[in-house]
């Protein structure tokens, strides 16, 4: 009795087997803090996607279409589909398979030459004439199954490998997604923006315009030479060529929004006119360094990977060791369809060992090439981590230099209107000439204007540390 557990309990033990080193996700190589983090770190992140947190509607609708319609998103998916699909292949590697076949011939068998060795089959003897040949019709209908035992665990290694490639396209995806979102947000305050600007400086084209008829005005009465009128010209000339820039450049981020959601280049995302008021930044709330490596798309897809090339070392080195196959054949072979029954069957079925023995060092090498992948999956994962903590601590310097310098924008703006309302006092009662109110005002225009544009610069840099951090 004891004699038959040993075939039983040496099948597990092997069962157990599983070739290749097991993979160990790699040590934290991020830091504790953030070395440019001025603010505390959230331990988690919300459930609330990130551009929600600039409260704009607009924006909000804007992105729930290119989550929907964009290509690139689109084609991530499908990539995501197609790893699961070899995912599935690669299970299916490790089962049975069972396959039938069916077939007709028409077969002539001679009688001749090293055919002759059938005289004795048909009855043939010295004294009688053999045929030429012999027709028949041969019918075949069978069932052939096999099944290789999985000894050293190379199907599992190849399953694990695959479904460690079906992470890396999820997190790849979800990389794409990540920078749509932010490409969508940047291109959305970059239009805003200009449409802002064009406004004022069309508000500005029209004060240059009065300051023009005022200094016309002034060289009638000989009060103004003719190069104060041609310097105010060029001012006005150089409003107007800023228009037909702004104009171009929110054109163009017009179209490429519109591609952003996956619509055609001449459709129309947003109105411009009928935009909701510049709203105040969010807070920055910057996740601890254990959060983004554990959140960032390229991050868990270059741990993904690395998964997948330590696993595959696995299926090289069980190449080196005996497959053992259990093979059955179950076949009906007849001359004549009447024939055709349970007693014209032919069935077959055991175990079939192979064993390699030479293959030139073929198998050698592919196990060094796996083994070099896997390196460089290391190396790679490394750099991809090294270039995180450096994307966030930029992006962290970035945002907070950007709104120190909106602040200081918003300051000189908030001073030149003050001035503009001291000279319009003054002005009304008749201290001033209408020459200094329009040129306080064209100021007040300029320093709008560039506090509009350090407010992009601040939005642009929080949208890149929302997308350093993961999301």
């Amino acid at each position: 009795m004891g004699d038959r557990k040993w075939p039983l309990m040496l099948a597990v033990a092997l069962a157990g087997c599983t070739s290749g080193p097991d993979f160990t996700p790699p040590a934290p190589i991020l830091p504790p803090v953030w070395q440019a983090a001025d603010t505390a770190a959230s331990p988690t992140p919300g459930d609330v996607p990130w551009w929600r947190s600039f409260d704009d509607p607009v924006l909000d609708a804007l992105e729930v279409r290119a989550g929907t319609a964009n290509l690139d998103i689109a084609a991530a998916i499908e990539r995501i589909t197609a790893a699961r699909i070899e995912r599935g292949q690669a299970r299916a590697a490790g089962a049975p398979q069972v396959e039938g076949q069916a077939g007709y011939s028409r077969e002539r068998l001679g009688t001749a030459g090293i055919a002759s060795v059938t005289h004795t089959l048909l009855g043939i003897t010295p004294a009688t004439t053999p045929p030429k040949g012999v027709d028949f019709d041969l019918y075949s209908v069978g069932v052939g199954a096999s099944w290789e035992l999985d000894l050293w665990g190379g199907h599992r290694r190849q399953a694990e490998a695959a479904q460690a490639a079906v992470e890396a396209s999820d997190a790849a995806a979800r990389g794409v997604r990540l920078s749509v979102e932010a490409e969508v947000a940047r291109t959305y305050f970059q239009l805003r923006g200009l449409c802002d600007e064009r406004r004022i400086a069309q508000d500005g084209a029209g004060l240059a315009e009065r300051n023009v008829g005022i200094a016309r005005t002034l060289l009638a009465r000989g009060l103004a030479t003719p190069i104060d009128v041609a310097a105010r010209e060029e001012a006005l000339r150089t409003l107007r060529g800023e228009i037909v820039d702004l104009d171009q450049q929110a054109a163009m981020a017009m179209r490429a929004l519109a591609i952003l959601i996956g619509a055609t280049p001449d459709s129309v995302p947003v109105d411009p006119a009928t935009q909701p008021p510049p709203r105040p930044l969010p807070p920055v709330a910057v996740r601890l360094p254990s959060a983004v490596a554990r959140l960032r798309p390229d991050i868990i897809e270059a741990e993904a990977r690395l998964h997948a090339a330590t696993a595959r070392i696995g299926v090289a080195q069980a190449d080196f060791y005996p497959k053992i196959s259990l093979t059955g054949l179950f076949d009906i072979d007849v001359l004549h369809l009447a024939d055709f029954g349970w007693d014209a069957r032919s069935t077959s079925i055991g175990p079939r060992l192979s064993l390699p023995i030479f293959s030139g060092g073929r198998l050698q090498r592919q196990l060094d090439l796996r083994r070099s992948e896997a390196r460089s999956a290391a190396l790679a994962y490394r750099q991809t981590v090294i270039t995180a903590w450096r994307e966030v601590d930029d992006a962290l310097s970035a945002s907070r230099a950007a709104t120190a310098r909106l602040d200081l924008s918003d300051r000189d703006l908030a001073s030149r209107r003050r001035t503009v309302a001291m000279v319009e006092a003054r002005h009304a009662r008749g201290d001033l000439a209408a020459g200094p109110v329009i040129e306080a005002r064209q100021a007040a225009l300029s320093a709008e204007r560039a506090a509009i544009r350090q407010r992009v610069a601040a939005t642009l840099a929080r949208i890149q540390l929302h997308r350093a951090v993961g999301g």
